[in-house]
């Protein structure tokens, strides 16, 4: 009996010390170092026992605590702000005057944003390319849409700039490409009655995207003056689009991509949807509303297909082999997240409003077992 115990586990030594020659990969030690990658993973992992609690709503609360801390330490903030200074109003997009108006009577009611997801595209600055005669009075940015916006299916969207001081009024102008002409129009648009102080301002451009043929929303930005604008780090101009769920859904998946269902045991993907108004956080962070955070469950023997490094490989195999004797082995896999997502926010503390684009490893996109 005992020489017989004693021989799995020398076959296990083995494969151990063929791991240890094997080369791990630069990309795969990069991941691992520079995100704290242990403690990313037990924040968005979810053991067998945890998930028990989790049916009783306990362990989502503990989940949506650990959560809130990250996104606070990610921005450098032990607590939430307790000052909020106002969000800037959305003006309204008057198509008779192609124009914009920060007179309180001509503001746009956002009543329509509710219910609805908002997701942020950031913008490219293209320098000295403008086609305005200003020359280096004008800024021109391109925004890159996502396939699932088009006339058929509208979305609304704001335009977020960074005005300066001073500034109380500009121009902008549309670049429209025509691919099957090869040629290019020019719409001109005005921004009037700006306040003097500088800060974000809000236009609603949901009439605009309407003219774009292709996927690219190519605008100028310009004053008699100077460049109307600041940009670069978290002041670049940037789109928020708000649609239904049921459209940003409709975007194509990756197929490694496993959603746990009522029945899943195996390893997968957790959807866990934090409601910032829920947790009481609405006060201070604009946009979005909730984020999925997601995590990662589910057990990973017989999961060969699930497993990211070549260690884990050759355990799982040496216990399915084993017939799964090895419990202690066994729990060292855990289902665990692959891939991330960075987090968009925008938010107000006591210095005025922020806009960050790129919270790193706040949401799981994929799992594995490692």
């Amino acid at each position: 009996m005992g020489v017989k115990r004693v021989i799995p586990f020398a076959l296990f030594a083995l494969f151990s010390a063929l791991i240890e020659m094997s080369p791990i990969s630069t990309d795969e030690d990069r991941r691992i170092f520079e995100n704290n990658i242990n403690d990313i993973e037990d924040l968005f992992f979810i053991s067998d026992g945890e998930e028990q609690s989790l049916e009783n709503n306990n362990l989502n609360n503990a989940f949506i605590e650990k959560v809130k801390a990250r996104i606070l330490n990610s921005l450098h903030l032990k607590e939430p702000p307790k000052s909020h200074p106002p969000v800037p109003p959305l003006q309204s997009f008057h198509e008779n005057t192609n124009s914009w108006d920060n007179q309180d009577g001509l503001l746009l009611k956002e009543s329509n944003h509710k219910n609805l997801k908002s997701e942020f595209l950031s913008s490219e600055i293209v320098p000295n390319t403008c086609y305005n005669q200003n020359g280096p009075e004008c800024l021109r940015f391109q925004i890159h849409l996502p396939h699932y916006i088009s006339k058929e299916n509208k979305s609304l969207t704001e335009l977020w700039l960074y005005k300066k001081e001073g500034i109380t009024e500009y121009t902008i102008t549309q670049i429209i490409d025509d691919p099957q002409q090869a040629t290019f129009q020019k719409e001109i648009f005005k921004v009037f009655n700006q306040t003097e102080s500088a800060g974000w301002t809000r236009l609603d451009l949901t009439a605009l995207i309407d003219k774009i043929s292709g996927n690219v929303l190519d605008l100028e930005v310009y004053s008699s003056s100077n460049i109307p604008i600041e940009f670069g780090k978290d002041k670049n101009p940037l789109l928020v689009i708000f649609t239904n769920s049921d459209e940003q859904n409709s975007r194509s998946k990756r197929s490694s991509v496993i959603d746990c269902d009522v029945e899943s045991s195996q390893c997968c993907r957790k959807k866990i949807y934090v409601s910032f108004k829920d947790i009481g956080w609405d006060n201070w962070i604009v946009q979005p509303e909730g984020y999925n955070a997601n995590a990662c469950k589910g057990s990973c023997l017989n999961r060969l297909d699930l497993t990211e490094k070549h260690h884990t490989h050759v355990m799982l195999r040496f216990l399915t082999k084993a017939a799964n004797n090895y419990p202690d082995i066994a729990d060292t896999i855990h289902c665990s997240p692959k891939v991330y997502k960075p987090l968009s926010i925008i938010y107000t503390d006591e210095k005025g409003l922020k806009v960050i684009t790129n919270l790193p490893d706040m949401s799981v996109s994929e799992c594995a077992c490692s």
